[in-house]
């Protein structure tokens, strides 16, 4: 049995991967770090770190921007497949181009809805939420609106995982002298 040995492919993949992730991420760790410093979730601002709701709202627009954003997904898919493929590894391929754009999609919206207070409206329209003194406007919106998007990007990845884990197949089953 051969191995497949490709670390940079394999490194690659994973910072990939991690990079569909992280924005919404960083906005958990931002939430976690207000909470740690005591500020209480709502329109109050954060009387120790008063710029925290501002890196909140910006961290957030960030993880939206990957997430609802084609020109940023589509090019990190194709690392995460091209790695995948380089790997020759048929399940990093599957996980990388499915999981990816799904957690990018929907990460964000669970940062959202355990960010919500009483009488913070988040939906289509709109939303009134201000978090520690700034106003979420569409970085709270767009957590409505992401889950009509469940039929687009996830099956379209689907699709698109099974497509490049039938070419890492073929790839992990050449020979080396049938590659040459």
């Amino acid at each position: 049995m051969r191995r497949n040995n490709h670390p940079l492919a394999k490194t690659l993949w994973f910072l990939g991967v991690l990079g569909f992730a992280a924005p919404a991420l960083i906005s958990w760790i931002v939430l976690a770090v207000g909470h740690a410093e005591g500020c209480r979730q709502g329109a109050a601002q954060c009387g120790s770190l008063p710029f925290l709701g501002t890196v909140f709202k910006h961290t957030l627009d960030l993880a939206w921007a990957l997430a609802l954003d084609g020109t940023v997904l589509v090019p990190l898919g194709l690392l995460v497949a091209l790695a995948a493929i380089m790997a020759r590894s048929p399940a990093r391929a599957f996980i990388g181009v499915f999981g990816g754009p799904t957690l990018a999609l929907f990460l964000p919206v669970l940062v959202v809805m355990s960010a919500a207070y009483p009488g913070c409206r988040i939906d289509e329209s709109g939303s009134s939420c201000t978090f520690w003194g700034v106003p979420m406007g569409d970085s709270f919106t767009a957590a409505a609106v992401a889950p009509w998007l469940v039929y687009i990007i996830p099956p379209v990845g689907f699709a698109a995982a099974l497509a490049v884990m039938a070419v890492a197949y073929i790839v992990k089953r050449q020979t080396p002298a049938q590659r040459a």
